[in-house]
Formats: C-alpha cells, structure tokens, sequence
C-alpha cells in the first residue's frame, strides 16, 4: 500500500528508538507481553531485528510464546492495516498504509512477526481466528527450524495479475466494505485532514479536487472497482450497495487470474 513511513508512526519519537535499542534480549520478551500501542511494538520489532536477529535463545523464547494469545487492544493504530482488525472496527482504515498480516493486537501474533522479520521465514500467520491447536503447530514448526530441522514453508496465495496484491484477499475486500460504513473517527480524520492541509471545513463539491483524498473511502471506492474490474466508478454503488453485494455474493466470489479481478461463481 502507498504512503507510509515510520513517521506515521503516532507516539513515535527519537528518544525512545533509542531507549529500546538499550533493552536486552529478556527485557524485549517481556515488553512484547505488555506493549499497548503501534509504537510500542513497532519498536519491539525494530530493536529485535538491530539488536538481536541471530540470538537463538532469544528466538527460541519468542517461539514459545506463540501459544500465548493474549489480547491487547492496541492505541494509536494510524495507517496500521490489519485487515481482521478493519472488520472488528479495532482499526480505522485510511486508504493507505503498511498492510501486516499477523494480528499484533495478541502476543502470538506479534511473536510470529517478529520471527518473520528475525529469520526472512513464513510457517504461516497468526490471525484473529487461529486457533489453539493451529498456534500449537505454528510454534512446534518454530522451534523445529530454530533446531535446524527442516520444515516446509507456508506459501500465501498468489493473486495472479492483481494490482495490489495487498488489497486482493477476501478478508480484505470485507475490510474496505467494513470501513465505508459510517464512522464518527472516519469523518473525525477526514475534518482534521481538510483543516489543516487544504484549509476546508467540508469536502470541495469539485470531484478533481486532491482534497477528496482526505475521506479514505476515496481510496476505497478506487480499490473495490479495481478489484471487480469496474474501468469506470459508478456512483451508483455506495458504502449500502457494496455491503448488500458482499453479505449476498462473498461465499461464490472467486479470483480470476487470468483478469486480475473478482468474479462471482455461479450459484
């Protein structure tokens, strides 16, 4: 997805890069159980792969805590995209931003992250429905790599000619229908945005206008017709339209190669 960089990152300051560069290897397990915001894990991730990227026992304790499924429902998520989360509503989407797949809102997935990012290896993700026998077998599968046996890699599905393949999963397509439902924070970000990079108290009635990017379903309008192959956008199909063609046809959708695009399968 377009558009992020760490200084996205809410709460996210110099000082405390440096401060978690300084912690050892237990204090960053511990700090994993308790982290309550993006930039608190952010920095988890960052320090464990500037700091500790080949301490096997480090890795080992990270691979054992995998099972612990913890839940914390993390503050300032800004331009976080965990699609689970957009549906749940935990997370506001905002049209762009950095797409994680495991659910760093529990301490499974933020273990299984940061692995990911430690050893460049996938034996699958960590999401909002894992479940126990499922994170069991994910950490016995850590800590067999981490012994040195070989185990078979998790290979994501392949959205053959998609655009944005970040975008191009079912569980992501949920999520934009989700986030273009009414939301009070939604509009909140769009007023702040208006406000203080055009200097507007509304939307500009003018549909060229750059302003319009400040709603996010701007964005999500575009994504949804790219990935149902509409060429142009029809007004027509609203945040009510999009989620009575989801509740009606998600179970019969089926991803097209060849096109790059959704299609619904005949009933």
């Amino acid at each position: 997805m377009t558009s992020w960089s760490q200084q996205n990152i809410e709460n996210y300051t110099k000082e405390m890069y440096d401060e978690v560069q300084k912690l050892t290897s237990a204090d960053l397990l511990v700090k994993n159980l308790n982290d309550k915001s993006w930039s608190a894990v952010f920095l988890t991730l960052n320090a464990s792969i500037n700091n500790y990227s080949k301490d096997n026992l480090y890795l080992n304790s990270l691979a054992n805590q995998i099972t612990d499924k913890t839940e914390t429902k993390l503050e300032g998520t800004s331009r976080l995209i965990i699609w689970d989360r957009i549906v749940t509503k935990d997370i506001i989407f905002e049209g762009k931003g950095l797409v994680i797949d495991n659910d760093l809102f529990t301490v499974s997935g933020r273990a299984n992250q940061i692995l990911q990012n430690l050893t460049k290896k996938n034996f699958g993700y960590v999401t909002i429905n894992s479940t126990e026998e499922e994170l069991k077998a994910l950490k016995k599968n850590w800590l067999s790599y981490l012994s040195n046996k070989n185990v078979e890699e998790f290979k994501p599905f392949d959205y053959k000619n998609s655009k944005i393949p970040e975008i191009s999963s079912l569980n992501a397509v949920n999520a934009l229908i989700i986030s273009l439902q009414d939301n009070s924070t939604k509009e909140a970000i769009t007023k702040k945005c208006l406000k203080n990079v055009y200097k507007l108290d509304e939307m500009p009635k003018e549909k060229s206008s750059s302003a319009n990017y400040c709603n996010p379903d701007t964005y999500t309008y575009t994504y949804l017709a790219m990935l149902f192959g509409d060429e142009k956008m029809n007004e027509s199909k609203n945040a009510n339209w999009w989620l009575n063609f989801w509740n009606e046809n998600h179970k019969n959708m089926v991803w097209n190669s060849e096109k790059g695009i959704y299609i619904i399968k005949q009933k």
